[in-house]
Formats: C-alpha cells, structure tokens, sequence
C-alpha cells in the first residue's frame, strides 16, 4: 500500500506527464477544438431527436441514431450553403484579388492628391503626419488582410488530413459525452465529485451558450453588411459581409477591424461614398450593442468590457488572432472557476 505522501507525489508526476505531453502534441489542437466547438452546436439538435417520440411505438431513438441525424442534417444545411452562397463568394473573392494592385494604386493616387491639396491649406505638421501615418496604415493593413485570408486557406487546406478525424471526434462528443465526463469526475476524490460536477456542467453551458450565440450575432452582422453594401452600391459586397461576419467573432475591436476595408473601398470610389459607409457602420455597432447582442446573446458571458478588453489583449499577445477569438470564451472560464473555488456558497 502507498503512503498518502507517496500518492500525493505519483500524482505530481502523472500531472508533469500530462502537460508535457499536452505541450508537445499542440498539433492536434485545431482538430480537437473544431470537433468540441461542433458539438457543441449540433447538441440541441440531437438533443430534439432523442426527445421526439418514435409514433406509435412511444420509444426515444438511440442518441448514436440521433447524432447521426443531426449530421445528415448538418450536411445538407452546408451542401445549400456551399450551393448558393459559398460558390458566388469565391467569384466575388477572386475578382476583388485581380482588382486589388488596381485599387491599392487609386487609393494611393487619392493620398497624394489629398497630400497635395492638404499642403495648400494651413494645417499643422503634426496633424498632417497623423493623416499620412493613418492613409498609409489603412493602405497597408488592405494589403496585408488580403495575405492573411490567402495564408489562411493554404493552412487549412494543407491540415486537411488532420481534420479528417474531426467527424469522428464530434460523433463521440456528442454521444458519450456522460460517459467521458463520468471518467473525468472519475479522477477527482468522492468529497469534491459532486463540485467538479457542477462545475464542468456550468462551464459546458457558458461556453455552449457563447458559441451558438456568437455565431448568429456573427451571421445577422454579417447580412446586414452585405444588405448595406449592396444597396449602397459599395464594390465587393460578399467579401465585405464575410468580413464583418469573421470579425465579429473578435468581440469590441473586431467590428472595426471588420469596417476599415469597406471604408477604403468606399473612399476609392468617392469620399461622400465613405462617409456614408461610415455613418452605416456606426448604426451596425449601435444596433448590435443595444438589440442583436442583448437579444441572441442575453447575459451567457456577464463580464465587463475591462475584463474583455485585457482578455482580448492578453489572448493578442500570447495567440494572435486565435487568442483573440479565444480569449472572452476563457476568460468567462475563468470566471466560473473563481467563482466557485475562491468565493464561498452563500
């Protein structure tokens, strides 16, 4: 038999082990995550399979028939999707690509002519640097946004083999996820079983929560972008509520992350143009800060705008834009973990 302090250093060990290895096979992260983030989007679905009553035999059907449901399902949403949006996007993508050194090129010809003129007005050099400094950091973030969506198409294409398994990750998260969450609270001593269930439980539903609502609040912004652009006759309308739709997931800097491109577009066109644009996207922040957050998001997260601003800036420096993405999601993690471990039950 083991001493107390024997199992307690066993214990240490078998925790080293885990993180190193947990370090050392960070490839396998992005399939994981993509299988987690699934599930967690099609649980209500299989969720309603399982509840309907097979007529007339009053029978529930098995949870492995209704993940399997929800995955015909979710084919058939996507193969619509890929049909009637998906195709039309990359058009449009690839012509924004032919016409970008074409567009970089007016934009530049306008910062001159706006350089020139500038200089036959009083105005002083430090405001003069700051308009040269933010003309040529929006002509270069243009430039630079385009790469990245380039690189990050290769990325994905090259791990194609990997994320394969993603499929098969997400059918058994989804059904047996109890049995898996029964030999995690399986690791945790009889007195604290109980706790560790409640909290992998509540954290299960922050996150759930979190995910599906950021992806509608992502999926209304992004349309109404689309709509807005269109009608105002902005160049590009697809990639620009794509966009918008990505970069909502960055929660307070991403929506005017997302909004720089279709201003510069709307500016190479006319400067009355991207003050339109402007006064569009400060409705959007409006509108989604007041009614479409509120409504789909509710209080799922219920944490400050400090908090997430040094969430957001933590996640940037540590993970670049994935942090970001990342960071709120965490960061409301850790709220729930403080929350029970360090605060006392009233």
């Amino acid at each position: 038999m083991l001493t107390k302090t024997q199992t307690g250093y066993l214990k240490l060990v078998a925790a080293a082990v885990i993180i190193y290895l947990v370090n050392e096979v960070s490839a396998i992260y992005l399939p994981i995550l993509l299988a987690m983030v699934i599930s967690f989007i099609l649980n209500p679905v299989v969720d309603f399979f399982v509840a309907v009553p097979i007529w007339p035999f009053h029978r529930h059907l098995p949870r492995g028939v209704a993940t399997l449901l929800s995955f015909i399902c979710a084919a058939i949403l996507v193969t619509v999707i890929a049909v009637f949006l998906f195709t039309p996007f990359i058009i449009e993508f690839y012509k924004f690509l032919a016409d970008l050194p074409a567009l970089i090129f007016k934009l530049k010809m306008i910062s001159i002519e706006f350089e020139r003129n500038t200089h036959n007005v009083e105005i002083p050099d430090n405001i003069h640097n700051i308009i040269d400094q933010v003309l040529n950091g929006a002509t270069a973030y243009t430039i630079d946004l385009a790469k990245r969506m380039l690189n990050t198409a290769f990325s994905v294409a090259s791990g194609a083999v990997e994320l394969v398994v993603v499929p098969v990750l997400t059918y058994y998260f989804l059904k047996d996820w109890r049995f898996l969450k029964g030999d995690i609270l399986a690791v945790f001593p009889g007195e604290t079983r109980h706790k560790a269930n409640v909290i992998i439980d509540e954290m299960a539903e922050v996150v759930s929560q979190y995910i599906r609502g950021q992806i509608l609040v992502s999926i209304v912004i992004g349309l109404m972008v689309f709509a807005g652009m269109y009608l105002m006759g902005v160049q590009y309308p697809m990639v620009l509520g794509l966009l918008a739709m990505l970069t909502e997931t960055i929660p307070i800097v991403g929506p005017i992350v997302g909004a720089l491109p279709a201003i510069l577009l709307a500016y190479a066109t006319a400067p009355a143009l991207a003050l339109k644009v402007i006064v569009f996207y400060l409705m959007i922040h409006q509108l989604e800060n007041h009614v479409v957050v509120p409504k789909i998001m509710g209080h799922s997260i219920a944490l400050h705008p400090v908090i997430i601003i040094i969430s957001l800036l933590v996640g940037g420096k540590l993970f670049g834009i994935a942090g970001m993405i990342l960071a709120v999601p965490v960061a409301a993690l850790l709220r729930v973990l403080v929350r029970h471990l360090w605060h006392r039950e009233r």
